[in-house]
């Protein structure tokens, strides 16, 4: 579902049950390739990538996120310097911040608003800041669109 205007430049694969919000931005520049999986949500969110973004299942893709595979320019001559974007399973990318070329994000994890996220984030973790460090762990907790919630122990 797509609500309001949208941009979609370049490959760009969308699963099931997606939610796209009116202002968000979809570039996907020469051969990169923009991967959203099912049951995810984004708002106003910038993503611009020359290799790949990847973003797994039950995802939040907050209002103002930036995520981008690549420097944009490069300098003294040489190319600009780009990097994958992988970003897990039930992770929430809070309001206003911003995932940097190279960085996984693992599973169940959550971005706070205003970060920047420069380096890798485990699984279970909650980061916030700039550069983003670790604030405590979500271990237990599971994110799912709309609400976070306690794991079941089957799960």
């Amino acid at each position: 579902m797509i609500t309001g205007r949208i941009v979609v430049i370049g490959k760009v694969n969308v699963g099931d049950n997606v939610m796209i919000e009116s202002g968000t931005r979809l570039i996907a520049l020469g051969n990169g390739v923009i991967k959203i999986g099912n049951h995810v949500y984004m708002a106003s969110a910038s993503l611009s990538c020359t290799r790949s973004i990847e973003i797994g299942n039950n995802a939040v893709i907050s209002p103002g996120a930036a995520i981008i595979d690549h420097d944009g320019y490069g300098i003294d001559g040489k190319p600009a310097l780009e990097k994958p974007v992988k970003i897990g399973n039930h992770v929430w990318v809070g309001f206003r911040s911003t995932v940097l070329k190279g960085v996984t994000i693992g599973d169940n994890s959550i971005i706070a608003a205003g970060a920047v996220v420069t380096k890798d984030v485990e699984p279970n973790t909650i980061v916030g800041g700039n550069p983003a460090k670790k604030i405590r762990s979500t271990e237990g907790y599971t994110i799912i669109p709309g609400r976070i919630v306690p794991t079941p122990k089957n799960w």
